[in-house]
């Protein structure tokens, strides 16, 4: 698969979770229920056959897409998507299950590992510090990643139909 396709379908995945955090504010779920599916790329690249130089410099660019299109500090984004392509790429070296499963409970504990990594930098960086609620910002970490679990076996269905996309382990025993 070529990078830049997969990096054009990363952007547009940007702009469709947009459109959904759209429509869950319209339908009144607000920040509960908005997914990240940009997370479920970096995961497929994580668990599948991609080389770890390219999959690093793939989730860098994406981690940047995410910062630059949500107009948030640069770096936070591309710091955790880094973090979490090693940390998957390390599970998914141990973790022999791949199937719809494996995909959403990867990306939900991926997702609250990413939210609460998110929670702890704002916590040391933050100047107001007494003004962030912890319990209310995991709860809301928690629903997106539940939300992201639910969209990541699409997200994966998507990449793996991509011209030359990275194998994984089950869609060689297919």
């Amino acid at each position: 698969m070529s990078n830049a396709l997969l990096l054009a379908l990363g952007f547009v995945l940007l702009a469709l979770q947009n459109l959904v955090a759209k429509l869950s504010d319209a339908v009144g779920f607000g920040e509960w229920a908005y997914p990240s599916l940009v997370l479920p790329v970096v995961l497929f690249l994580a668990v599948g056959d991609v080389s770890l130089a390219r999959g690093s410099l793939l989730s860098f660019v994406l981690g940047y897409f995410v910062d630059a299109f949500a107009g948030l500090p640069l770096g936070l984004n591309t710091f955790l998507m880094q973090v979490l392509f090693l940390l998957s790429r390390v599970a998914g070296l141990k973790l022999f299950l791949h199937g719809k499963v494996f995909q959403s409970v990867l990306t939900f504990v991926a997702g609250i590992a990413g939210g609460a990594l998110t929670v702890a930098l704002h916590v040391v960086f933050e100047r107001a510090q007494g003004r962030l609620a912890i319990g209310h910002a995991m709860m809301v970490v928690a629903t997106q990643s539940l939300a992201t679990g639910l969209f990541a076996p699409l997200v994966f269905a998507v990449l793996a139909r991509l011209p030359g996309a990275a194998t994984t382990t089950q869609a060689k025993e297919n």
